[in-house]
């Protein structure tokens, strides 16, 4: 979290060099909470929409299924502890608001209009959403060198990275352009992180879905079938 406080920092630096103001760059004042709601209504619209049909495709396999709450410890490798102390609850969304701050004030807001300078908005988007991606795979990376990941698993996470989390920027990059500001964006990249990442399981069995893959692919964690992909690289994937 402390990268993420620096990031901000950094932010507010490069801001002031290139003179430019939070506002220029999203953060607008007015109609904030409302757009920022709007966000959070489209990421809850979104995932209940994505838990209920992967619920659905459970039952139909006939396999148990039940939703859990409680605060994942985000692992690449299988390691799950369950924290349901309303604390843990707290410090989640919090850590998260400076997390989305900080990613969509560079990736959405200062990347995207120094780029959309010269370039047109779609390949603005898209190198924005790249980079986006590429800032992502820090976690195998991480995980591979502290001996919890093998280089295969890694490079198979890393790219997995840059596709799924670029998709989320464009989307995030395409609710800029629609609203002309990050609210909306920052409620909807809210609502992935505490939510639907950290926060709400669907377990069927011994196997929690969000063991690996909702750490790596925020959205195709609601495809049972990555379960046997992940289970195949990691044993650790079933649940303890």
């Amino acid at each position: 979290m402390l990268h993420k406080v620096a990031g901000i920092i950094l932010l507010v630096l490069v801001l002031k060099k290139a003179n430019l103001t939070w506002r220029e760059i999203g953060f607008q004042r007015g109609g904030a909470i409302k757009s920022v709601l709007k966000g959070l209504a489209l990421g809850s619209v979104c995932f209940a929409i994505s838990y209920g049909l992967e619920l659905a495709v459970l039952a139909l396999q006939g396999n148990p299924r039940h939703l859990e709450i409680y605060i994942s410890s985000f692992s690449l490798t299988g390691s799950q502890i369950k924290n349901t102390g309303f604390v843990f609850f707290v410090l989640c969304v919090g850590f998260n608001i400076i997390n989305v701050w900080m990613e969509e004030g560079v990736f959405r807001g200062l990347f995207l209009i120094m780029l959309s300078e010269t370039k047109p908005f779609l390949k603005a988007n898209l190198i924005a959403a790249f980079l986006f991606g590429i800032w992502h795979i820090v976690m195998p990376v991480r995980s591979y060198v502290n001996g919890e990941m093998s280089f295969a698993a890694m490079v198979l996470m890393g790219v997995g990275y840059i596709i799924l989390s670029g998709i989320m920027g464009m989307k995030w990059g395409m609710l800029y352009r629609i609203t002309g500001n990050v609210w909306a964006g920052i409620g909807d990249h809210l609502f992935n992180n505490t939510v639907a990442t950290n926060m709400l399981h669907v377990v069927s069995g011994d196997i929690c879905s969000k063991r690996l893959v909702a750490a790596c692919f925020p959205y195709v964690q609601r495809h049972p079938d990555a379960w046997g992909v992940c289970r195949g690289i990691y044993p650790a994937f079933h649940a303890d």
